[in-house]
């Protein structure tokens, strides 16, 4: 599959296709950030909450009303303990598979929240539910945790939760609900929604097994890449850019913002110093909403 945008001229897109609010972990309001893009120059958003489609209605109504054309969107944690992340993009509430896959997900985080809480209490760092302050609607999740840490003096950042004790094989993790991308990508192809692979240079595997396993994901129906990310290095990013455009695929890039810039979120707009194509490939992006998908 190939994506030739229809472009137009006249328009030039600035877009910012991976944000979050405080839906996920983010700490803005949905009408907070698109406030926060207008500011940013970028005129092109995508909300993409981890796991959920809660901001995305406020979202879109703010977004309509500060003239910014908003692409509702997702970021799918798949692959258990690999943590591939799968944007998706154009998606809508009412789908069943979608909406039985994000039920699974929460009840696995309301789970895995007691858990915890319990193992760092037995590490003498005790952290109790209301220590988290989970804004309404909210799910638990360890950025949230790490914050809660943060402020109790047992770290440093968030950052330094996550290296020292929330992250992937340190003392306090706790093993996530396994979904295998295949099945995010066939949900998201199904409803007629763009599934785009978050973020690749943080994938932890070899680029040859990485590439292998991109191809078949590609055949599953992945029909993106997010080339231009904070976390890649300009090196990384024209990699991931000609493994998408050599494969026919769809480039995409965001800030992946959250609220406060480290070293792996970036400022709303951030990558669009670096991305020469981005109105092109916005606009690939957006023809997509048109088309049959599944």
């Amino acid at each position: 599959m190939t994506f030739a945008p229809t472009f137009d001229a006249n328009r030039t897109w600035m877009p910012d296709l991976h944000m979050h609010t405080i839906a996920s972990d983010g700490l803005l309001s949905p009408r907070e950030l698109v406030m926060r893009t207008k500011a940013q120059g970028v005129n092109l958003m995508a909300v993409t909450d981890h796991d959920t489609l809660n901001g995305l209605e406020d979202a879109s109504i703010a977004a309509r009303e500060a003239g910014i054309r908003l692409i509702p969107g997702i970021e799918i944690t798949t692959q258990g303990e690999e943590e591939i992340h799968l944007l998706g993009y154009f998606v809508q509430k009412g789908n069943a598979g979608l909406d039985d896959l994000l039920a699974a997900i929460r009840h696995d985080r309301a789970e895995r929240e007691p858990k915890f809480l319990r193992r760092l209490g037995e590490m003498g760092m005790p952290v109790t539910h209301e220590d988290l302050q989970i804004p309404d609607g909210t799910m638990f999740s360890r950025p949230l945790l790490a914050h809660a840490m943060t402020r109790l003096g047992y770290v440093q950042s968030v950052q330094d939760a996550f290296g020292r004790y929330l992250g992937v094989g340190k003392p306090a993790y706790i093993p996530r609900l396994h979904v295998p991308i295949e099945q995010a990508i066939s949900i998201l192809r199904r409803m007629r929604a763009v599934p785009v692979l978050a973020h690749p240079g943080l994938i932890r595997k070899p680029l040859d097994m990485l590439n292998t396993l991109l191809d078949g994901w590609v055949n599953a129906g992945l029909m993106g890449i997010e080339a231009f990310h904070p976390t890649h290095t300009q090196e990384a990013c024209r990699y991931w850019e000609k493994a998408a455009r050599n494969r026919g695929l769809l480039v995409t890039g965001g800030s992946d913002f959250h609220g406060l810039p480290d070293e792996l979120h970036g400022e709303v707009g951030h990558m669009l110093t670096q991305w020469n194509n981005a109105t092109q490939d916005a606009q690939a992006l957006l023809d997509c909403a048109t088309q049959t998908t599944g």
